[in-house]
């Protein structure tokens, strides 16, 4: 639904820079099109880079309607921020009203879809703007049958300890790593941002159960058509978190990945909002292995370490105290490029 062209204005209200904002950030990092404004009423008159460091310098303002008279040209507004268990609050739904009325077609990654809501869908048809509801399944609901056996491209899965670890944006990086080694490549969305930033993909956990692995197995057949050489799948959850497991298994299974990648936040002891314990990287690497199908024994090529918020040194120690720990070649993509783990790939 996003196109090059597209001027972006990224809705996070109260949330820009937090957790919740994730969207929003990995969108103004990763997106195919241009991020013009953000509105966070609370931010307003700083840019982004004064709240992420690794930002360009896009303003933020108080209200949609500021945002537009600073950029006539924009024409999308992206709602930025995940709010948990992903419901729509209801004070936005006036501010998305009035995005309509400015003639800015809408982006939404949430559970609730705003095309269900008949006053913004009357109120879109007038003024000729699309709702793309991401987490929407439009494909074929199938059951996986192991299709990709026979399909010659490598599959490369990102999986975590945890949730909200960064699979996604590892992903995207090992894809920019294999082109610039001269691979063809594609990272493969399966989460609402991903899919936001490349305009495909699946929206996995807004799948019944049965079919979550044939989507990806599904989505797996279509990108082979563009001959790659390498399909980089973005992970999610965790295989013991106890809440999002069952989209991990099936994500895995369906995509009969050649190799994994192991995502980490450094620092993180503990599953999110749970009291398990993260006891060792080597326990999730031989759960990993232990789990992938016979049909293709995957195995994990290396660590992915997460280290926002430490200094480089400390983030250089941990990524040693994770090599030392597993014997497998462990990086921050964010903080040194996806070119070391992409050689252990190979």
């Amino acid at each position: 639904m996003l196109m090059n062209s597209n001027k972006v204005i990224i809705y996070a209200q109260d949330s820009f820079g937090g957790e919740s904002a994730k969207t929003g950030i990995g969108f103004i990092r990763y997106g195919l099109c241009e991020t013009v404004g953000i509105v966070d009423r609370q931010l307003a008159g700083k840019t982004a880079s004064d709240v992420v460091n690794d930002l360009p310098k896009i303003p933020i303002f108080d209200s949609v309607e500021a945002a537009k008279k600073h950029r006539a040209d924009a024409d999308v507004l992206l709602v930025g921020i995940a709010p948990p268990g992903g419901k729509l609050p209801q004070e936005w739904i006036s501010d998305i009203k009035t995005a309509i009325k400015l003639n800015l077609n809408i982006v939404n990654g949430l559970h609730d879809f705003l095309e269900n809501i008949l006053a913004l869908k009357e109120l879109a048809s007038k003024q000729k703007v699309f709702i793309w509801d991401v987490r929407k399944y439009r494909g074929d609901l199938l059951v996986a049958n192991a299709k990709l056996l026979d399909l010659p491209m490598q599959v490369v899965l990102t999986v975590g300890t945890d949730a909200a670890v960064g699979k996604m944006t590892v992903s995207l990086e090992l894809a920019k790593a294999a082109r610039k080694n001269k691979f063809s490549a594609e990272f493969v969305a399966t989460g609402q941002t991903g899919m936001m930033i490349s305009g495909d993909g699946i929206p996995i956990d807004a799948i019944i159960g049965d079919f979550m692995a044939g989507a990806i197995e599904q989505q797996l057949v279509k990108v082979s058509k563009k001959k790659c050489d390498f399909a980089f799948v973005e992970g999610q959850g965790s295989i013991l978190h106890p809440a999002w497991s069952g989209v991990t298994l099936a994500l895995y299974h369906g995509s009969l990945p050649h190799k994994l990648i192991l995502c980490h936040k450094a620092g993180n002891k503990y599953l999110r909002n749970t009291k398990v314990e993260i006891e060792s990287f080597n326990q999730f690497v031989k759960i990993y292995e232990t789990v992938s199908l016979p049909l293709r024994k995957a195995k994990v090529a290396g660590i992915a370490l997460n280290t926002l918020g430490l200094t480089n040194d400390q983030a250089n120690d941990a990524i040693k105290k994770a090599e030392d720990e597993t014997g497998l070649v462990a990086d921050d993509v964010v903080r040194n490029c996806g070119e070391k783990l992409f050689c252990a790939l190979r």
